[in-house]
């Protein structure tokens, strides 16, 4: 027969238990939505770091583009003054020569000769000299500037190349996975309970339902115990044949598990 005592023990072990394996259930799906959350978080930053690396690349693309613009620009520029030197320094070796002729067939009419004649050719290729110099002068200041502009454009390109990289230097790294939970144990719980509920039935039992216990001829009885002076002895709760024929000790108890004084009755020691 069950005690009613163990019943509120065993409902609330059966809850802990219940309750334990809730909490278990409520520690996974956080658990879960955290790996989720993580993962979509990671899924954002690898997307985001490709599309930036796209725009770097074309990024740098459009830079090496404008930068050989400039460069073509900038030697186009040379081509065409080295071109217009040449042409003008055609001119003007056809002018020199044209010049010597006239002032040859001049001093030849006025009958001019000599030093003086000498003196004349020399100035018109002097003339000539200077103007060669003046445009090799010209096209060398042309040639510094060119070098001086690919320069600042070079240095303008790795700028622009930097400042691009500088968005995909970093490469993104996920995070460290969040711990697992610790999970409580409903078996260990309902066993724990179950266990307080036996022990709280078997303290909240009566003794007087606890029945005859057999064996050895001992019967449980509520008073003192019935004393024979031939063959028992009597402890207060009950009484059993100790076989001895020639005497008997008795020890008395109440039944309220009170002390008696003990007595001896019939003793024969030998």
């Amino acid at each position: 027969m069950c005690s009613p005592a163990a019943i509120g023990p065993v409902v609330g072990a059966i809850g802990n238990a219940a309750g334990v394996s809730a909490e278990n259930d409520a520690k996974r799906k956080a658990y879960a939505h955290k790996l989720k959350v993580r993962e979509r978080k990671w899924m954002q930053q690898t997307v985001t770091y490709k599309t930036k690396k796209v725009q770097f690349e074309q990024q740098v693309d459009l830079a090496n583009i404008a930068a050989q613009r400039s460069y073509s620009e900038i030697n186009k520029k040379i081509y065409d003054a080295r071109s217009l030197a040449i042409l003008q320094n055609q001119t003007d070796f056809m002018k020199m020569i044209k010049n010597q002729g006239d002032i040859m067939a001049s001093a030849a009419e006025r009958g001019v000769s000599g030093k003086s004649l000498a003196k004349m050719l020399v100035t018109n290729q002097g003339s000539l000299g200077m103007q060669q110099a003046m445009r090799a002068r010209g096209l060398s200041m042309a040639m510094q500037r060119a070098k001086s502009g690919k320069e600042d454009i070079r240095t303008q390109l790795k700028s622009d190349i930097n400042r691009s990289y500088s968005r995909v230097a970093l490469t993104p790294v996920q995070d460290i996975a969040p711990p697992p939970p610790t999970l409580g144990n409903p078996g260990m719980a309902l066993m724990m309970g179950m266990a307080n509920a036996v022990s709280a039935g078997i303290g909240g039992m009566d003794s007087n339902t606890m029945g005859d216990i057999p064996g050895g001829g001992y019967s449980v009885t509520g008073g003192a115990s019935v004393m024979n002076p031939d063959v028992s002895q009597g402890f207060g709760v009950g009484t059993y044949g100790s076989g001895i024929p020639t005497g008997a000790a008795g020890y008395g108890f109440s039944s309220n598990a009170g002390f008696v004084s003990p007595h001896l009755s019939g003793v024969n020691p030998y």
